[in-house]
């Protein structure tokens, strides 16, 4: 019988965690849903699924070796949430204290070690990988005993479901990527090809490579019909007009972004044995981890009685309220009538205004009224019409609105609400706002 390994993209792993739980927080405020989605998925998840082998790999700190091949790598990407952020150390101490260990090799991506260890234990048939992360690029690993495995959707990509996904063999996904741009890292990437045309160049050419040998035979003036290829009449469509001028002009970027999305798979691991790296789901709930566990209140993942049934925001210590329909949040609005003021936060996916969109919206009218609106969670969302109706009421009261950063979270709703067109000739607004 095969052995089962996971390999966790730590970094990838623990966003998923955050964006996927609402925040909530214990009686001393600190917002644990993070936390709390890495101890659930360690203790329901991992202890039935047993794997034999765990590994989590994280990003080394600071800067990598691409940084030192383009220094705008990764410039696009946005700050780590605050929320998240204050929530690192402690699932790092959560997991070690359950007597896992943390890979982490200076210099170097979590890409970077995951591909390494990938590669060399791919060797062993006995051995099954499952690659636990969302990222692109390590779906060019998967093949006969490697695949990625999705676990929220509980869904395994071998490579009949890899090309499925990005209508390519897996080992070319590095090509695609470096014909696409990818906003995550900002990779540079050849001008005006979307992933329609990048798909259609590598089933047709194949590898940036080859595609660049075409490229130079045409500068060349040799007859493209003489190149011996497969399907002329669809390759000769690809080099038509501007797309031909976009390949020459962009070989630099395609050949420094195939060099960005390629993942070293030679990283030395100090030391590497497997069975420093053997699951033991027996070890997970130690007295350590019970006292984390009660630390942050959650008693749910303590007691056995308690394992079967999921945690509700009734058994929280905070009594949220879920707003899901137009008739609560018209009863919500009557009670904000009688309030003088309110504390109000939103969650976006971006620091960006224009850019941002709603996930949750809440409200705090006192400890026995608190109350969630989700918007882009998939569970049950609020109506678009329904929400923008409430949200323009709101403001047009004459009440205090508190909140953290206040002035991005009106600025928010007013993009969402359009506010510049619905306060013309509106007089009767009068509210203040504080920041804390």
């Amino acid at each position: 019988m095969s052995k089962k390994i996971y390999l966790i993209d730590w970094n990838n792993f623990i966003y998923r965690m955050f964006f996927a739980l609402p925040e909530f927080s214990t009686k001393d405020w600190k917002i644990v849903n993070a936390i709390f989605g890495m101890a659930k998925f360690f203790t329901w998840q991992l202890t039935k699924e047993k794997p034999d082998y765990l590994f989590f790999i994280k990003d080394a700190k600071w800067k990598n070796f691409r940084h030192k091949l383009y220094s705008e790598y990764k410039w696009t990407r946005e700050k780590m949430p605050d929320n998240l952020k204050d929530q690192i150390q402690d699932i790092e101490n959560m997991i070690k204290a359950m007597w896992i260990n943390i890979v982490e090799i200076s210099w170097f991506e979590a890409d970077d070690v995951i591909w390494t260890l990938a590669t060399t234990l791919w060797k062993n048939k006995d051995l099954e990988i499952d690659i636990l992360t969302w990222d692109k690029d390590l779906y060019s690993l998967v093949s006969d005993n490697v695949k990625i495995y999705d676990t929220m959707k509980k869904k395994k990509f071998w490579v009949n479901e890899t090309k499925d996904k990005f209508w390519i063999e897996p080992y070319l996904i590095i090509d695609y990527l470096s014909i696409v741009w990818d906003k995550s890292d900002n990779i540079p990437w050849i001008s005006g090809f979307w992933p329609k045309k990048a798909i259609s160049l590598i089933n047709n050419i194949w590898s940036i490579e080859e595609i660049y040998k075409i490229v130079e035979k045409i500068q060349s003036w040799k007859n493209i019909n003489t190149i011996k290829i497969k399907k002329i009449k669809e390759v000769e469509k690809l080099f038509k007009w501007k797309t031909f001028d976009k390949l020459i002009k962009s070989k630099n970027n395609a050949f420094l972004s195939k060099q960005l999305a390629t993942i070293n798979k030679t990283v030395k691991i100090k030391d590497f044995k497997l069975r420093n790296f053997k699951f033991s789901p027996e070890k997970i709930l130690n007295e350590n981890i019970i006292k984390i566990f009660k630390q942050f209140e959650f008693n749910s993942l303590i007691w056995k009685e308690n394992r079967d049934s999921l945690l509700k925001w009734e058994n929280l210590w905070l009594k949220t309220k879920i707003i899901w329909d137009k008739q609560w949040l018209d009863n919500l609005f009557e009670k904000i009538k009688k309030k003088n003021q309110i504390t109000l936060d939103t969650e976006t996916t971006s620091l960006n205004i224009i850019k941002a969109e709603f996930v949750w919206i809440s409200i705090f009218l006192d400890k026995n009224n608190i109350y969630y609106i989700n918007k882009l969670h998939h569970w049950i969302k609020i109506n678009y019409k329904d929400l923008k109706k409430f949200l323009k009421k709101i403001l047009n009261l004459n009440i205090l609105i508190i909140g953290h950063n206040i002035k991005y979270d009106i600025e928010i709703i007013e993009m969402y609400i359009d506010w510049k067109n619905y306060t013309k000739g509106t007089s009767n607004k009068s509210q203040m706002i504080l920041n804390f």
